[in-house]
């Protein structure tokens, strides 16, 4: 494959996948989900199942930890994410979804399914 085709598909894969992202976004929207970004669904992907460090969610996003602390600060105002107690390091804190996190994610699952359906 010559440079300028690899340059070609590789603007082509990532607008299909913004192009998927916003459609995702909105169907969440949609489903009465205010205030929603795509950056918080990309969160939402690594807190659940078990939660996750600031630390984690920081490599898992590609940011500082100080973006993902505020990202977390949101999510925490926003109700869909809370900080706990860590279960083996005192130092720190898990994030974990609450329920209404829990829904959001129900309803991207949703949009994502009628997306690429």
């Amino acid at each position: 494959m010559q440079n300028s085709d690899a340059m070609a598909l590789t603007a082509a894969l990532l607008a299909a996948a913004g192009g998927l992202t916003q459609r995702i976004n909105e169907g969440v929207v949609a489903r009465g989900f205010e205030g929603v970004r795509p950056a918080h669904g990309f969160a939402f992907a690594r807190l659940a199942p078990d939660g996750a460090t600031v630390t984690d969610l920081a490599v898992h996003l590609g940011v500082t930890k100080q973006a993902a602390s505020q990202l977390v600060d949101e999510l925490v105002r926003k109700g869909y994410a809370e900080r706990r107690p860590h279960p083996v390091d005192a130092r720190a804190r898990l994030v974990v979804l609450t329920e209404a996190g829990w829904a959001c994610t129900r309803a991207a699952e949703a949009a994502a399914a009628e997306a690429v359906g």
